[in-house]
């Protein structure tokens, strides 16, 4: 078994003491226990209040700073230069399209059970009492996290938020852990399309700058059926290359064996890696439209890294990237052939300069 690592902040303590002192419970949920009892540590810490109505805990947080209610009305609470949610239990009917379709209905006399059934897997429904170290696990979340099991935590609610099959795929990714059937099933089932590009991108951040093989997320996304919301991803799966010069097989095949190579590249910084794993997954993006099988039987893909451009731009677009981002994933798309031409050419150092004019012109110096 794991051995679990509770380190608690003590402003966190010192804030769980307040509420419990004015008649409430705070728990520590989601991803910092999970993280704690998997040893990894978080700086993340997220409170759930039992038994305080809103304004009675607004309250008592204001004695530790500004109080600032990030989502007032999903029960959110922040206190300003604390990297700690407050959030009160609350039981959401889902009444309509989207991630906006919830009526919330916050009840700080909700059961631990029922408020952890709320959350996506079991791994993210464990509970922990600072203050006595009590652990609650309810949907026996610990036993799947020692299993390397993936879990829906309610699969009858699992699909109100389509945002869950994208954090399976990183989660999974990750944490190196294997979805049930049932809820793989489940993922196949959701339809993305109604998700902000904003809450997609923070799920492929994760993918692929916190997993160590971020191939495996984007394979489930193929054999869930969920790549098709990216179609400039989809179109590379099946498509071919010349095995003299790619024995590992498809476009598909490729990129995500340069994907967990780049995740061995990257710094630590955040921005950088942002850029580099991008470049790995879009580099080949223009080899779709352009691959073609010559009368040689030879599989050639001529100029795909300038019509990859805009593919890729369309890509990061629909994930809402920031501009400067994607004018430097542009660049690594185009430009990714050019230091394999160059030693081929024989490489020169005006050829280098001039390479690295270029790339300084996409914000890549």
């Amino acid at each position: 078994p794991m051995e679990p690592n509770f380190q608690v902040d003590d402003r966190v303590l010192a804030v769980a003491r307040s509420i419990r002192e004015a008649g409430g419970r705070a728990l520590l949920v989601g991803g910092w226990v999970r993280d704690s009892l998997l040893s990894t540590g978080s700086k993340d810490y997220d409170l759930e209040v039992f038994g305080l109505n809103l304004d009675r805990l607004e309250e008592v947080l204001s004695s530790f700073g500004e109080v600032i209610a990030i989502g007032r009305s999903f029960g959110v609470l922040h206190i300003k230069g604390m990297d700690l949610d407050i959030a009160i239990p609350r039981k959401d009917s889902k009444v309509g399209q989207g991630h906006r379709g919830f009526v919330v209905d916050l009840d700080p006399d909700l059961g631990f059970e029922e408020a952890a059934r709320r959350r996506d897997l079991t791994i993210n429904s464990i509970g922990y009492d600072p203050l006595t170290g009590e652990i609650l696990d309810p949907h026996r979340g610990r036993a799947d996290l020692e299993a390397g099991r993936l879990k829906a935590t309610d699969p009858a609610h699992f699909a109100e938020d389509s945002l869950r099959g994208l954090r399976v795929a990183q989660f999974l990714a990750r944490f190196a852990m294997t979805p049930d059937r049932k809820l793989a099933g489940l993922c196949s089932g959701l339809d993305l399309s109604d998700l902000p590009g904003e809450r997609i991108q923070e799920e492929f951040r994760k993918l692929l700058l916190k997993a160590d093989r971020p191939s495996s997320g984007f394979e489930f996304l193929r054999t869930t059926g969920l790549l098709r919301f990216f179609p400039e991803l989809a179109a590379m799966v099946g498509v071919p290359q010349d095995p003299v010069w790619h024995p590992e097989g498809s476009v598909w095949e490729h990129t995500l064996m340069v994907l967990d190579e780049a995740a061995g590249l990257r710094t630590g910084e955040p921005d950088q890696d942002w850029v580099l794993m991008l470049g790995a997954l879009c580099h080949d993006l223009g080899k779709p439209a352009t691959t073609v099988t010559g009368d040689d039987g030879k599989v050639r893909s001529p100029g795909h890294e300038p019509a990859g451009v805009p593919v890729a731009e369309r890509f990061l677009g629909s994930l809402r990237v920031s501009a400067d981002n994607t004018a430097q994933v542009a660049g690594l798309v185009r430009h990714h052939l050019a230091p394999m031409t160059l030693v081929k050419d024989g490489a020169t150092a005006k050829g280098y300069r001039r390479l690295a004019r270029r790339l300084a012109a996409a914000g890549l110096d």
